[in-house]
């Protein structure tokens, strides 16, 4: 079990499960925040590259000093929950495409080392093809197929997060590992 008291959580996934337990406290950058136990929770309003991009992560990251982010998504292909170390991004689509260079960022980030390891967690190499397409995922075995992950972390990663990622098929089982 990670305990994740005061660091920000994102969820790419799970929103309307979230919604019974946090209420959205205000809005920031086009982004939800909310609060639970004092720990803040961010959502966006919708999965795009008009919010999802370094602009809006930079603000994010100021406003809460943030310097690790858990991201939540939703994944098949697995019974429990694991942590996420890398993704194959299989949606068509990069929120970081046209948004670089951006401020002192490089215009080609290293992507090799996104994501770190959460310990007492199996980890998980996903493959993400976004909310349409997770609906009705490709038959492949031994695949664990992602909604979000692969669209957001490197955004978060580009802007200088450290990030961890829980991936779940449901949002009580995640719940018990944070």
């Amino acid at each position: 079990m990670m305990n994740y008291k005061q660091r920000p959580i994102y969820l790419c996934a799970f929103t309307k499960e979230w919604k019974k337990k946090v209420k959205p406290a205000g809005s920031i950058v086009s982004h939800n925040y909310g609060k639970i136990n004092n720990q803040i929770i961010l959502w966006p309003e919708k999965i795009d590259s008009k919010i999802i991009n370094p602009k809006n992560f930079i603000e994010l990251k100021k406003h809460y000093n943030i310097k690790e982010l858990l991201i939540i998504d939703r994944i098949i292909g697995t019974n429990k929950p694991v942590s996420i170390v890398n993704h194959v991004n299989r949606s068509g689509q990069n929120f970081l495409r046209n948004k670089t260079p951006f401020k002192e960022f490089p215009q080609f980030p290293d992507m090799s080392r996104i994501y770190h390891k959460i310990s007492g967690l199996d980890t998980a190499v996903v493959h993400t093809i976004g909310e349409k397409r997770f609906q009705s995922p490709p038959n492949k075995e031994k695949v664990i197929w992602s909604e979000m992950i692969g669209l957001i972390a490197p955004v978060a990663h580009y802007v200088g997060i450290k990030v961890f990622a829980i991936g779940g098929t449901d949002l009580e089982s995640i719940l018990k590992e944070i």
